[in-house]
């Protein structure tokens, strides 16, 4: 009844809807339905974005809202040191990298053999399959239009492996409006 007086509310029941849906998004906990006062902050308002369910890429799923948790994205891609770098260009493309994409890479000298990671190319960067041969490394593009590019200490002394990537962020739709 404080809660609805303090919001004009007209019936207490309008509140106790409010507190479940606080309660199912995980703002709040709540020690029972009947007890008085027993409502508390559920560890600080949780950041990232909401993770509210699942959706079907073949047959549909029932939609329904239910909070799994918070992608937090760093927490998402696990532990280390982490940085992402916007990929221009389509030469990852077949790999599902698209020009726009924020590729996630975690900072470390070596990728497993025939990963996809970042490398320092004389002063410039490059998001590649890395492979390791005999005279250095090969760095694969995922798209027939671009050739591979051999590297070896002679020709390229400053090459350095970033890391690999872990993981993309994409925003759909980028710069238009819906409607």
């Amino acid at each position: 009844r404080e809660i609805a007086r303090r919001f004009g509310f007209a019936s207490p029941h309008a509140v106790t809807d409010h507190l479940n849906t606080l309660t199912r998004k995980g703002y709040i906990l709540r020690a029972g339905r009947h007890t008085a006062r027993g409502i508390r902050l559920a560890g600080g308002v949780p950041t990232g974005i909401p993770l509210v369910g699942r959706v079907a890429a073949g047959t549909p799923l029932e939609a329904v809202e239910n909070v799994e948790g918070h992608l937090d994205i760093p927490g998402h891609f696990g532990s280390g040191e982490l940085f992402a770098v916007r990929v221009q260009g389509d030469s990852m493309r077949d790999a599902g990298i698209l020009e726009g994409d924020c590729a996630v890479v975690r900072r470390q000298p070596r990728v497993e053999n025939g990963a996809i990671g970042v490398a320092l190319l004389d002063g410039a960067a490059t998001v590649k399959y890395i492979f390791q041969t005999d005279r250095g490394y090969r760095l694969e593009p995922a798209n027939p239009a671009y050739r591979p590019i051999d590297i070896t200490p002679d020709d390229h002394p400053e090459f350095s492996i970033a890391g690999p990537v872990i993981g993309l962020v994409r925003t759909l739709n980028r710069g238009r409006g819906v409607g």
